[in-house]
């Protein structure tokens, strides 16, 4: 091995030491820790972030990725050099930002999820809202640090942390086309005269019946759970601690087993595509931090909803359901089950209990208030009714409760720009399935339950070079296609045209 190279690897080792013990005390902190105990965790999180910031910032860390960049780049392997080239990158984005301040920043988000914790159990957006405020003054002052800084649009640059090559432009196209073609359909389903049948999704299942489905599921779909787990928390994750230790969380309601359902299935798809990203990501030090959220959204929403909420699924794990939620559920057919997964609640608030043909629409208003906000436009103290207001606007829903509002979700807790990588990933497997379905016969390889058939499709065209391409690049390649908004808005109208009974 190049000698640098096996220098920057020692580096990057003892960095990931430093990573791994973050994430395990944070999978405590969003998972068991009792609240007496979150602001030990929140500060010992911060002292182990500090630490391998720190490293990052060392004369020798940053000499042996300069090097290897601009001198050695050409003799490396494929994984290294994308490995030095984002690395480098990476140095150039923090150039300016001092332990002082990323530590600043660290305990800020920290502290920023324990009273968004406590704001939502009161249902007081005022507890949160001076915290929120100061969340974004500090991604303001991270991103003008930058020398590379879009000035006059700095969702640019944030949003480039996400998804490489993606503007406003690429968004603001995608998400009025998304607009354009979901609104319409959601006001013909409110005029539409069928509705399909839902009454069972409110029945009372046992906690204990949902956790034994809950495993069925990842099972079937092909969680390896000798190198993951499950457990609970308030907004469901899933965390990779690396190739052979990914862990999935989930919540459970008693009177909404479907919750649970769609959110081990979602948060499944994320690990599936963990456990079988190729060994080299790790043995190169790429990583999870290599794959984009866009990509990582594609797949966890490939599995929840193209897969998860198909007629064809459905089919497949009847047997299991029925077999489970006999007692609650043994006047539930195939079709109501299929119907029931695909009914749209037109009152619903919730992002993460949408429907698979709203749900873009709670990003949509998402990325309106992010984009205000990152303008330097928003009145933090308003925020909330802005929230309510687009909710009516685009959604059709009242909303004048904190905690279903704009409390809802955690991720404004550590900044802003995540939210569109959500419908990104709806957009992506929308294209790549076309290629999947040619490829393996998509309905007939479910019908079967040859879930080993898909996966193994999905390692050898979609996980295999997602570490090393940008998010175009890499759907173009999947696919031949550009990325484009519109197979996800022709999917979405093809079924629920079908479902609805639409004209």
């Amino acid at each position: 091995m190049n000698k640098d190279l096996e220098k920057l690897y020692k580096l990057l080792e003892e960095i990931e030491v430093f990573s791994h013990a973050s994430q395990i005390i944070n999978y405590d902190f969003e998972t068991a820790c009792p609240k007496g105990g979150m602001s030990d965790d929140a500060r010992d999180m911060s002292e182990f972030s500090a630490k391998a910031f720190k490293i990052t910032k060392s004369k020798d860390y940053i000499s042996l990725v300069t090097k290897l960049y601009k001198k050695e780049y050409d003799k490396l392997g494929v994984y290294d050099k994308r490995l030095v080239k984002e690395l480098y990158k990476s140095i150039q984005k923090d150039r300016y930002v001092d332990a002082k301040t990323q530590k600043e920043a660290s305990t800020l988000f920290n502290n920023a999820y324990i009273i968004w914790t406590k704001a939502k159990e009161d249902n007081s957006y005022k507890e949160f809202e001076p915290t929120l405020e100061k969340v974004y003054k500090m991604d303001k002052k991270l991103l003008l640090l930058r020398k590379n800084c879009d000035k006059k649009n700095l969702y640019n640059t944030l949003f480039d942390d996400y998804e490489e090559g993606f503007t406003t432009t690429d968004l603001d196209k995608f998400f009025g086309d998304l607009e354009k073609g979901i609104v319409p359909l959601v006001k013909k389903i409110r005029e539409a005269k069928y509705t399909p049948r839902h009454d069972f999704l409110t029945r009372k299942v046992p906690l204990s019946k949902q956790e034994e489905f809950t495993k069925e599921i990842l099972k079937f779909n092909g969680f390896d759970f000798d190198r993951g787990s499950v457990s609970t928390t308030i907004h469901p994750f899933t965390e990779q601690f690396g190739p052979n230790d990914v862990r999935v969380t989930t919540h459970y309601y008693e009177t909404n087993f479907i919750s649970n359902m769609y959110s081990i299935i979602h948060e499944g798809g994320h690990a599936l595509f963990g456990q079988n990203i190729p060994k080299e990501v790790y043995t190169h030090h790429l990583g999870e931090g290599f794959l984009s959220m866009a990509k990582h959204e594609s797949v966890s929403r490939f599995y929840e909803n193209v897969i998860g909420r198909s007629k064809e699924y459905i089919t497949a794990i009847y047997p299991s359901f029925q077999k489970i939620f006999k007692d609650e559920m043994s006047d539930v057919s195939i079709n109501d089950f299929y119907e029931g997964v695909n009914y749209v609640d037109l009152n619903n608030p919730l992002r993460t209990e949408a429907d698979e043909l709203t749900y873009s629409l709670h990003i949509i208003i998402r990325y309106k208030l992010e984009r205000e906000i990152m303008a330097g436009k928003c009145d933090f103290k308003k925020l909330n009714s802005e929230w309510n207001r687009l909710y009516k606007e685009i959604l059709g829903v009242d909303n004048k409760d904190d905690k279903t509002g704009v409390l809802q979700d955690v991720h404004w807790c550590s900044g802003f720009g995540y939210f569109p990588t959500y419908a990104l990933g709806n957009a992506l497997n929308c294209i790549y399935v076309k290629a999947l379905d040619k490829d393996v016969d998509l309905k007939k390889t479910l019908l079967e339950g040859h879930m080993d058939t898909i996966l193994d499709w999905m390692k050898n065209h979609v996980f295999k070079k997602a570490a090393l391409l940008n998010t175009k690049d890499w759907i173009k390649e999947i696919s031949g296609e550009e990325f484009s908004a519109l197979p996800y808005v022709d999917y979405l109208t093809k079924k629920y045209t079908e479902i609805y009974h639409l004209k």
